[in-house]
């Protein structure tokens, strides 16, 4: 019996060393490993839908360890421990039913030169001639045609040297890409600037330096893979150069899902992603050694030094720098709150009743029909304030249908922190009975609600006895409200918070947009991403009005709510509703 290395002790032993904190990670990679040791552990349960094999992740290992390096060494690629967690990641767990690959996204954040195009070369490959696929073709896309061509060129240097592997796969050039005569398979290039990306059917989908990524061609590519038994998006990528790029929603659903507030069970995830605090330390050998795992191997330390050199020159080189080495995104605008923070303001043990007595301040954030909307309440005993939240979507809403989102809404919903109201669209006589049976029996200073949409439940609030304000959205009025929210968040003796997971994920998704006289108005980074802020937005405009309230302006940054539309009470008849 041919004898292999310990692929799988060397993947284990690499992941309980990171996530023990003996071999320096940073916080996203800890998680990873952890996240892979624990799936693998019930895996081996036999109890989960997935189970876990040796076989698959050897195979892998095996072959990519028979291929030859193209660029910088010569011989036979070695796989570094690291690089064993990743392929067994991707390859070692199956479906329980058919036996098929698990996994059917990959993303790997990682800054340059970590050996990451020589990876994805051998996952390719692999895919397209062993995992039994008919026709199992490859689509390697890119921004433009020179990067699609810079892993294509890899392959294709790897098969030129491997007259064995050649031979086996049948593999020859054809126009515009290679074709596998043993599979059936091809390997094919699109870009943004392709003719024509109908005629794909990819069942591996390489996207190479994800964030650079035209979101139009991916979007046409994925459901091109609809029909494959076992489809693979492979995503690995450097951190980019614009937070207002469709991938950066992607690198925060990466996050989410390590940190255990969105379910992707059949994502992996590999992060190396720098801190502010690294930010701060970036020319420091041990920065920059815990966010490059081949440290030492690819990576050549004595080029890092120059590297940093270069970068404590100019403001744009050490911002480049930052991306490439520390894996930080050039940022527009920042996060307004950490993450890290908020969790360290959460107690789940708070409830709102408890204070009652005290005066109440109510933010209400309605979205669209179809999307989420939120209520926060907030109450200011001593110095501390805290707060809680509801959220409310429809039933048979089109987010309910998004794969990135819909396993969170819906375990949010199991564990009644979302309410789902029944139908597609948002019933708001749904809103308005459990907001006002939240506000029964408190000292309730005032009601706020944004400009969208107010009008249909502004009244029904007043008629119940509150006062209702309508909340101006600019970032003249709620900058004060803000940026208390914002530095609240840093000290729990000064804001306390129900631990509410969706109020976490708004927060988390709140960029500061700022004008030219430094006010600050809470926004998502796109107007058009899925990445909600409402929870946010309602705890703001409930801070607006303590604000106010406390100066002894209440109101002052609110405006008259518009009187009722006859037509929505009467019928256009005239007749009572």
């Amino acid at each position: 019996m041919q004898a292999f290395p310990d692929y799988i002790g060397m993947a284990v032993w690499y992941c309980e060393e990171v996530a023990s904190g003996r071999v320096p990670a940073c916080d996203e990679e800890r998680q990873g490993c952890q996240r892979f040791l624990d799936m693998r552990a019930h895996a081996l349960t036999g109890k989960a839908d997935f189970v876990w094999s040796d076989a698959h992740v050897v195979d892998v290992c095996d072959f990519v360890s028979k291929l030859p390096h193209v660029k910088a060494f010569a011989g036979l690629i070695v796989l570094e421990p690291v690089q064993c967690w990743y392929l067994a990641g991707i390859f070692g767990f199956r479906e329980k039913a058919t036996g098929l690959r698990w996994v059917r996204t990959v993303r790997v954040w990682i800054p340059r030169k970590n050996a990451k195009t020589t990876l994805s070369a051998g996952v390719v490959l692999y895919c397209a001639n062993f995992e039994g696929e008919e026709g199992a073709d490859v689509v390697v896309s890119a921004a433009s045609e020179d990067q699609a061509r810079i892993p294509y060129d890899v392959i294709r240097k790897m098969l030129g040297k491997d007259e064995d592997l050649r031979e086996m796969t049948g593999a020859v050039d054809i126009k515009d890409g290679c074709e596998f005569k043993a599979s059936g398979g091809t390997i094919k290039l699109a870009h943004a600037r392709a003719k024509n990306l109908d005629g794909f059917n990819p069942h591996v989908l390489l996207q190479e330096e994800l964030h650079a990524q035209d979101q139009g061609v991916i979007g046409v590519l994925k459901t091109a893979q609809g029909s494959r038994q076992a489809p693979l998006d492979l995503g690995i990528s450097t951190a980019g150069r614009d937070v207002n790029a469709p991938a950066y929603d992607d690198w925060k659903v990466c996050r989410q899902v390590l940190a255990g507030r969105l379910n992707a069970p059949r994502m992996f995830i590999a992060m190396y992603a720098g801190s502010e605090a690294d930010k701060d330390r970036c020319f420091d050998p041990a920065t920059v050694e815990k966010l490059n795992p081949m440290w030492g191997v690819s990576l050549n330390p004595v080029s890092i030094e120059e590297e940093a050199f270069e970068g404590r020159k100019s403001e744009s080189k050490r911002q480049e720098y930052l991306r490439t080495r520390i894996n930080f995104w050039s940022r527009a605008a920042g996060n307004l709150v950490s993450l890290e923070a908020w969790e360290r303001c959460a107690d789940p043990k708070l409830k709102l009743e408890v204070l009652k007595g005290f005066p109440l301040y109510v933010g209400i954030d309605l979205a669209s029909r179809s999307d989420l909307n939120a209520a926060a309440y907030m109450v200011k005993a001593g110095d501390r304030v805290y707060a809680t939240a509801d959220y409310w979507l429809p039933a048979k809403c089109e987010r309910l249908q998004d794969d990135r989102f819909a396993d969170a809404f819906l375990a949010w919903h199991r564990q009644n922190w979302l309410r789902l109201t029944p139908g597609t669209f948002i019933d708001y006589r749904v809103i308005l009975r459990q907001i006002l049976g939240t506000l029964d029996g408190h000292n309730v200073v005032g009601v706020g609600l944004d400009d969208y949409q107010a009008n249909l439940m502004a009244s029904e609030i007043e008629a119940a006895g509150y006062q209702v304000f309508i909340i101006q959205k600019n970032a003249r009025n709620l900058t004060a409200a803000t940026e208390d929210l914002v530095a609240r968040t840093t000290d729990p003796e000064l804001f306390q918070h129900d631990g509410n997971p969706i109020t976490a994920w708004c927060a988390g998704n709140v960029v500061g947009h700022y004008d030219q006289n430094a006010n600050v108005l809470p926004k998502k980074e796109k107007p058009w991403s899925k990445a909600n802020i409402d929870g946010f937005d309602a705890l703001v405009e409930a801070n607006a009005l303590r604000l106010d309230h406390e100066a002894g302006q209440l109101g002052a940054s609110a405006k008259k709510p518009a009187e009722t539309n006859p037509y929505l009470t009467r019928g256009l008849a005239g007749a009572s509703a």
